[in-house]
């Protein structure tokens, strides 16, 4: 039984690649497969839009959504208005949320997250393909690049090692926060 399909964009910033994942979770299996990862590299935002708009159709998806830190929330308000998205949500990352606000799944702990996806790869939660397209070995590959970060302000974050992209990674967090909140969810209501 497949219990959740999200797909998640991360627009990155001016230069970095539009990444795109798509998860499923299978509830028989207790795994979260990985099933989509889209690079748009150089290309207009329309790009990216009418690939959100075919995949939609296509998948069906529980939910569809966008970073919307940096130049994310533009991209959203660009997305809601000219091409008529407003079925797209948008989601931000920060770090140090309660997990009353965690579990409300607009707003992603990131250092949270990461350390989550790292626990969950290792105890074999996630399904990879097994002819994984190019895309989606260039997102198993940023995996093992994130490095953790102090940030100006004492704070740890999580990026790329410098002069590698983690748009794909980041999208694919974004996917499993989703799954997580599904997931706790559901062991609540048994």
């Amino acid at each position: 039984m497949i219990g959740l399909k999200v797909i998640m964009g991360d627009p990155g910033r001016s230069n970095d690649p539009f990444g795109i994942v798509g998860t499923m979770y299978n509830h028989d299996k207790h795994k979260i497969q990985f099933k989509l990862a889209k690079q748009i590299i150089n290309q207009p935002y329309s790009v990216a839009a009418q690939f959100l708009i075919k995949m939609k159709k296509q998948i069906k998806p529980n939910f569809i959504g966008i970073e919307t830190n940096n130049r994310g929330k533009r991209v959203l308000a660009l997305y809601r208005t000219k091409y008529k998205m407003t079925w797209l949500q948008g989601v931000a990352t920060s770090a140090n949320l309660t997990e009353q606000t965690r579990q409300k799944g607009f707003t992603m702990d990131k250092p949270f997250m990461v350390k989550w996806f790292k626990t969950q790869m290792e105890e074999g939660l996630f399904e990879w393909p097994d002819d994984p397209t190019p895309d989606m070995q260039v997102l198993i590959d940023q995996v093992p690049q994130i490095v953790s970060i102090r940030t100006a302000g004492g704070q740890t974050s999580y990026k790329a090692q410098r002069g590698r992209h983690d748009d794909l990674f980041m999208a694919a967090l974004h996917c499993c926060n989703f799954i997580r909140l599904f997931i706790e969810q559901q062991e609540r209501l048994k």
